[in-house]
């Protein structure tokens, strides 16, 4: 109807076995006479999804299979709901969140039953309550609702002001201040303050009510929001030519062409480069060569300077050609610079590892070097993102993930991490539509759902905070579940103290790598709250201040976890850390060493062997110092952990070894400046005249002056423990 009006069910049997047919007769169609009114609609055998408003755990799936007591009122109703009482029906879930139930009981009934009731209390009628949370029905796109809700003794108070009911659905009077009163005198039933129905075994006393509506009271306007969202990201696009060839296909097809001659040379040449010569004459290789190379050329400059060959005599010829010339050799330049970068092993570890150790342009460096060698690779894009949220450079982390969003508008952490950075500018509307993208595009996706949990409870939208968190526990309890969740560590921290299956937990690590700390400060907040300060708690508590650089707050956390789990790897490198990038590097050392000592930590303890390192070495403990990066070499070589030990034997004469180890810094990074600088430094004392020349003027292509420092002890706060050479 257009205005509200009471739905009543008559005619509920008390029954002490289970329905076996397990169906529910149509209300609308009983009174018919024909064979319409046998109609019936089967009820759901799923439990596991129904929405629990109980304070205690109850096996619902083995209480409504068990023959116990119960009242059976076995009606569907189905009603017409106009668009002014849909409208008034989503006010009210918006306001109260509660719809209100009442029942109303026979004496006789009562006595039947095992709820506990003093004889003095019976009359010829029982009033009972609830108040069952339909919120989820405002949700967009939510259709239905099932819900087990606690049954409570009547009292008028409290059900106006949980649902807001002006008065009781058996009576007709408005309610007044002196409502108990006036019922008591209407009725004679004696009113007390409303309390939970509890069975004789102590079992609370429950109802289960299924809400269904044809349409959803808020529409779900996704996908167009989503579609408008993206067109507005995306540039108009660029009309080509409709000429085969363009300027980036001829150079593209040059550049494949010198790599197959790299490859072609590689593979084919030995020892003996007359014999190698005389071998490309012979197999016809040259020639192929030579002629493949010469039309890609003239392509490339067709391509590139749009010049009639005929009228180049027009035209300043020398400058004409040198152009050209350069132009090539440039090209060639750039194919085979990348074929050689692509050799490196220029993966994540070594730009999370030049962050760690505060150099933020190797970092950099790292990661656009990834970008430039598959600009059309997805992941690049938001590692990038992240660490360009670590140095507090939001706007373009931002233009990252918007890159890696149009080239896959499906990509679950570009969404995410979009999503996560609007939301933390305060951009309710456009993050909401990337996070329920996420959890739309990936329905298993558990943290995905907890995200949008924390987004909806820091945006104080309670239907969209039960709802999303019912289905990502439902997801872990079923086993139907899809995390991110891995037992990789990042180089800092560690995985192991984060329960598999606990949804704030699993988030919280994800979003402690994402680097988005106040969704992090969310998620632990959530957990305190129900598992109190426990080790896992306190210890992603200190890793989220150490990522924010509150150094003091982190060991804090640490000290109180070590006092209830003891002080194990994870927490003792921790501390280090944290020691370490406040300037204390003795405190530091003394937990570094603890930590290497133990017998049950891992083989890998890159980090802290590193930075063991370069204290030793700073101190001048070169034999040390030597030991330590040696044993981070064969666990997990770096170009830092090579240059350390090139250093090492460096400072100890013992140059072939040294040459050795820069060798394979080197071919790790060939753009790590420092190693460049050891170079030189090797090849003066070796008196390579030719060699020294060789690396200074690699080191002059960076701009860098030749003033070779030790590597320091070098806090990402910019304290530093160096000293020049």
């Amino acid at each position: 109807s257009q205005l509200s009006e009471n739905v009543k069910f008559e005619d509920g049997k008390w029954t002490k076995y289970r329905d076996l047919e397990r169906t529910k007769r149509w209300r609308s169609l009983s009174k018919l006479q024909s064979r319409a009114r046998l109609s019936k609609y089967k009820l759901d055998y799923d439990y596991a999804h129904i929405k629990s408003m109980l304070d205690v755990e109850l096996d619902l799936q083995r209480k409504v299979c068990q023959d116990e007591p119960r009242i059976e009122w076995n009606f569907m109703n189905r009603s017409i709901l106009w668009d002014v009482g849909s409208e008034m029906m989503k006010k009210h879930l918006v306001k109260y969140k509660y719809w209100p139930f009442q029942f109303m009981v026979s004496k006789k009934i009562t006595e039947k039953s095992n709820i506990k009731q003093n004889e003095e209390e019976l009359s010829e009628y029982q009033l009972f309550q609830c108040y069952v949370d339909l919120s989820e029905l405002v949700f967009p796109g939510i259709k239905s609702t099932r819900v087990i809700a606690q049954l409570y003794t009547h009292d008028a108070s409290s059900i106006a002001e949980k649902t807001g009911l002006e008065k009781d659905i058996f009576y007709i009077e408005p309610r007044s201040k002196n409502l108990k009163e006036q019922e008591l005198e209407k009725t004679g039933i004696e009113t007390t303050e409303s309390s939970p129905l509890i069975s004789e075994t102590g079992e609370p006393m429950f109802v289960i009510i299924e809400v269904k509506l044809f349409y959803p009271l808020v529409p779900c306007r996704l996908e167009s929001d989503f579609s408008d969202i993206i067109e507005e990201m995306m540039k108009s696009k660029e009309i080509k030519s409709h000429y085969i060839y363009s300027l980036d296909l001829a150079e593209q097809q040059y550049a494949t062409c010198i790599r197959k001659i790299v490859e072609i040379i590689t593979e084919s040449y030995r020892d003996e480069l007359t014999c190698f010569t005389q071998y490309l004459y012979k197999t016809g290789t040259y020639l192929k060569i030579r002629s493949t190379l010469k039309l890609k050329v003239i392509t490339l400059l067709d391509q590139k300077f749009k010049t009639n060959m005929n009228t180049v005599h027009s035209i300043d010829s020398q400058n004409f050609i040198a152009s050209v010339y350069t132009y090539v050799v440039e090209q060639m330049h750039l194919a085979i610079n990348k074929i050689v970068e692509s050799r490196l092993e220029d993966d994540d570890s070594y730009a999370e590892e030049a962050y760690e150790l505060g150099h933020i342009d190797d970092a950099r460096r790292h990661y656009q070097t990834a970008i430039t060698a598959n600009r059309h690779d997805v992941e690049v894009w938001t590692k990038y993102a992240t660490f360009l949220l670590k140095i507090s450079d939001t706007e373009r982390a931002r233009e990252c993930c918007r890159k890696a969003i149009l080239l896959n508008r499906r990509d679950k952490f570009a969404l995410l991490t979009f999503g996560l950075i609007l939301a933390e500018d305060q951009s309710y509307r456009e993050a909401e539509i990337f996070l329920r993208a996420v959890t739309d595009f990936y329905p298993r996706f558990i943290e995905g759902w907890i995200i949008l949990h924390l987004f909806y409870t820091r945006t104080n939208y309670s239907p969209g905070m039960n709802f999303t968190l019912r289905i990502a526990e439902e997801s872990v309890r079923n086993g139907d579940k899809e995390t991110e969740i891995s037992s990789e560590d990042p180089l800092a921290w560690t995985m192991i103290h984060c329960p598999k299956d606990n949804v704030y937990m699993i988030t919280a690590t994800l979003l402690l790598k994402l680097h988005f700390c106040d969704f992090v400060d969310l998620a632990l907040e959530k957990e305190i709250s129900r598992a109190g300060r426990s080790t896992h708690v306190l210890y992603y508590l200190a890793v989220r201040c150490y990522l924010s650089q509150q150094y003091e707050e982190a060991l804090s956390y640490l000290k109180e976890a070590e006092s209830i789990y003891g002080l194990d790897y994870s927490i003792g490198s921790l501390m280090g850390h944290c020691h370490f990038q406040e300037g204390n590097f003795a405190d530091a050392i003394h937990c570094y060493e603890f930590v290497n000592s133990m017998l049950n930590r891992p083989d890998d303890l890159h980090l802290v062997q590193t930075r063991m390192g370069l204290h030793y070495e700073n101190a001048g403990n070169y034999e040390r110092g030597l030991k330590v990066f040696l044993s981070a070499c064969k666990t997990s070589p770096t170009a830092e952990t090579w240059l350390g030990a090139g250093i090492a034997f460096f400072e100890l004469k013992r140059f072939t070894k040294a040459e050795m180890a820069l060798s394979e810094a080197n071919r790790i990074d060939n753009r790590n400046v420092t190693v460049w600088k050891y170079l030189c430094l090797l090849n003066m004392s070796l008196q390579r005249d030719d060699e020294f020349a060789q690396c200074y003027e690699q080191i002059a292509q960076d701009n860098t002056a030749f003033s070779l420092e030790k590597r320091s002890l070098k806090p990402r706060d910019g304290k530093s423990g160096s000293v020049m050479l």
